[in-house]
């Protein structure tokens, strides 16, 4: 383990902040996916609220290696566009030694997107953590894309914690 990645696995903020920092990159830019697997719990998973093949709307579950062979690969090799994400606001809410966090975000294709704030999707994002063996896990990241169906609600737009 290195000892930078726990420095970023101390708070929620910090992992959160971590995590959209990790997946930022220009086409071809290598991420630091050992670092991607370091933020999430072993028996962790993502969970994306989204379209299969036969374009229906329903959960789907990746393990985040399984994520940094597919996405990754694409991410490195054949992604055309930048990939950036920008966090708009977070509700956190805390018990024990047990988390969960709303997280409205947005996703750019270039930093010149992200200047001129044009944001190509966004998505609110439900993180289950933990915390143990001194620090903070993502235990489950299951998110689902903005639509006029479902916008964001005012709270998810605004930085907010309760202990």
């Amino acid at each position: 383990m290195k000892k930078e990645y726990l420095e970023k696995v101390q708070t929620i903020d910090d992992l959160i902040t971590a995590f959209y920092a990790c997946l930022g990159g220009e086409p071809g830019e290598k991420r630091d996916w050992e670092f991607m697997k370091f933020l999430f719990h072993p028996q962790g998973m993502k969970i994306g609220y989204e379209y299969d093949i036969n374009r229906n709307f329903r959960p789907q579950w990746i393990h985040p290696n399984d994520y940094i062979e597919r996405i990754g690969f694409w991410f490195n090799n054949t992604r055309e566009t930048a990939f950036y994400e920008r966090e708009l606001g977070r509700v956190v809410e805390t018990y024990g030694n047990i988390g969960h966090a709303f997280s409205h975000c947005q996703a750019f294709h270039s930093k010149e997107d992200m200047a001129n704030n044009k944001p190509y999707k966004q998505d609110v994002k439900s993180i289950q953590l933990a915390y143990y063996q001194d620090r903070w896990w993502i235990i489950n990241m299951f998110w689902h894309g903005v639509t006029p169906e479902f916008p964001v609600p005012d709270r998810y737009k605004k930085f907010q914690q309760f202990p």
